[in-house]
């Protein structure tokens, strides 16, 4: 299937493309990049948030008290609400996110958070990343942005769509400031009476051209500069030759300077 890309939000400016975007990962996840040449994007409902694409407690307040000012007696309320979670865990289901951290920098607690001693980060930009993206085994629109991060105990999501709540998390995870790619499962046609998970990839993966994506691989400042070498040996094998760079990120000050 190949590849749209469409901003979530029509009414949000376009994202630049120099934005720096940063991918922390282990090294069996760089050997599965390296080796498939796709990005993989796991299941929402797989990931570690439990709200991933669920409305929070404002949000779910202000919906119930506008049906009920058009209206609605309770139980009808009470209905339609359950049939919105219904559809909101169905969708969490046959939904994908790949999730990049956007910062100008590297980032010393996404080191510690995700890659500290196992692993490296990739650096790209968002032009790079949206011109490596090719085709999908399961998706075919890829929706792309920024995630807005709100209290949800006080703060209502706004959506329009089951597609929009995958951009809104808990303030909590605002550490990560996360830049997201999310896709709708598009292998079948969807039934809301239809349960059954067995036919559905617990995983989409979208195939991209590695040398376009990858700006820079940053080795993790607590491995030894061994694995440097060994990084650029394994990329070699494979025809690859970016820049690998070993984090300087707890080198120590210099105690005497020589600047005049």
């Amino acid at each position: 299937m190949t590849i749209i890309l469409s901003h979530y939000n029509n009414d949000a400016p376009e994202p630049a493309d120099d934005l720096v975007l940063w991918r922390y990962l282990d090294f069996p996840k760089f050997l599965d990049l390296l080796t498939t040449n796709t990005l993989k994007m796991p299941r929402a409902s797989s990931m570690e948030d439990g709200y991933e694409g669920v409305l929070g407690e404002a949000a779910t307040d202000t919906q119930l008290k506008a049906w009920k000012r058009r209206g609605a007696p309770s139980y009808l309320r009470h209905a339609l609400w359950n049939r919105e979670l219904k559809e909101t865990f169905f969708w969490r289901e046959r939904t994908y996110i790949s999730c990049w951290n956007s910062f100008p920098t590297e980032n010393a607690g996404l080191w510690r958070i995700y890659g500290d001693d196992k692993g490296l980060a990739i650096k790209t930009s968002w032009k790079k990343m949206k011109e490596s993206l090719i085709k999908g085994d399961c998706v075919d629109r890829v929706f792309y942005g920024r995630v807005d991060y709100k209290n949800f105990s006080t703060e209502g999501a706004n959506s329009d769509s089951y597609t929009d709540q995958y951009f809104s998390k808990r303030i909590e995870f605002s550490h990560e400031n996360e830049f997201r790619l999310v896709a709708h499962d598009a292998s079948k046609d969807h039934n809301y009476n239809d349960e059954d998970l067995t036919a559905i990839p617990k995983f989409a993966t979208v195939t991209c051209d590695l040398n376009i994506l990858i700006d820079e691989l940053i080795i993790s400042p607590r491995l030894g500069g061994w694995v440097k070498g060994s990084v650029e040996e394994v990329c070699r094998q494979f025809g690859n030759d970016w820049r690998i760079l070993q984090s300087n990120l707890y080198e120590m000050p210099e105690r005497i300077s020589n600047k005049f």
